[in-house]
């Protein structure tokens, strides 16, 4: 039994590799900054929860103990690798984790600026054994991040202008990362991930309306508007200023391109953008 220590076990992408390892009886220890809440949320499925935060080092231990591979993220606040994941990383090589599969960032390997990038450096630094997952933009961004935007305002709110983004849903993600931890072929790999197409937000729009049975507008705000609506909106500073480049690196371009190595790994297509949409219409209405 592999014992997996997955962080951000409750979310998007996280929540879906828990399942993905049970179904195959990997054993896994589920992170998660509540335990009380983490315990609600697995009620009645066999995983070990434990309480875990990147910048509480006293976490460390207990998370680690027994672990032999990590599934990593960055939870999007924590604009510091150094000083708030680093000691992490640190702490599992010396507990002598054979492998962290990380969720990276499309395009990290060209752009030493955004977080994801120093994380993948360091972990080469420290000589863990690794694969790196490089998606393109999640599908469920959009009934995460941008979801008050469309279901209180029926808008799409992105500079992104007409570029091409080649989403991939974060269902894929899980399970091309459940298959990494589980077969050693993929180790000291590093995967760019994307869906089988690349869409404007244009046609997201079209296709929401069409799904949801409600026009849904794409308003493609200037970068400077964009920033400065998500400042005042509530969002921190050096969080609003990585999303901006990210999408300002998505209007130059950077998302456009499609491969096929989610459908290698996966053995089958990618799931659609149109799926994303039926599956998920209960957070849009």
């Amino acid at each position: 039994m592999i014992n997996v220590l997955v962080t951000g076990s409750t979310g998007n992408i996280g929540s879906f590799v828990v399942e993905k390892l049970v179904e195959v009886g990997v054993g896994v220890k589920a992170a998660v900054t509540n335990q009380e809440k983490g315990i609600k949320f697995f009620s009645g499925k066999p995983v070990e929860v434990v309480e875990f935060d990147f910048t509480r080092h006293e976490t460390y231990s207990q998370a680690l103990e027994g672990v032999k591979k990590i599934f990593l993220v960055r939870p999007p606040k924590l604009a510091k690798p150094r000083e708030e994941m680093f000691p992490f990383l640190e702490e599992a090589k010396r507990a002598g984790v054979e492998q962290i599969v990380f969720v990276s960032l499309l395009g990290v390997e060209k752009n030493p600026v955004v977080p994801h990038r120093k994380i993948e450096d360091y972990i080469c630094e420290l000589d863990l054994p690794f694969t790196f997952l490089r998606p393109s933009f999640f599908m469920q961004n959009l009934n995460t991040t941008h979801r008050d935007d469309i279901l209180l305002r029926d808008e799409i709110f992105l500079p992104v202008g007409k570029a091409k983004t080649s989403f991939i849903d974060t269902r894929d993600i899980a399970e091309i990362a459940a298959i990494c931890l589980t077969e050693e072929i993929h180790k000291n790999k590093a995967y760019t991930l994307t869906g089988s197409e690349a869409i404007t937000y244009y046609e997201v729009a079209s296709t929401m309306s069409e799904v949801l049975n409600r026009r849904i507008t794409y308003t493609n705000p200037s970068v400077l508007e964009f920033r400065m609506t998500l400042i005042k909106r509530g969002t921190p500073k050096e969080f609003a200023n990585v999303m901006t480049l990210l999408y300002l690196m998505t209007k130059l371009g950077t998302a456009r391109h499609t491969t096929q190595e989610a459908e290698k790994i996966l053995k089958r297509k990618p799931i659609t953008f149109k799926q994303y949409i039926e599956d998920h219409k209960q957070y849009f209405q």
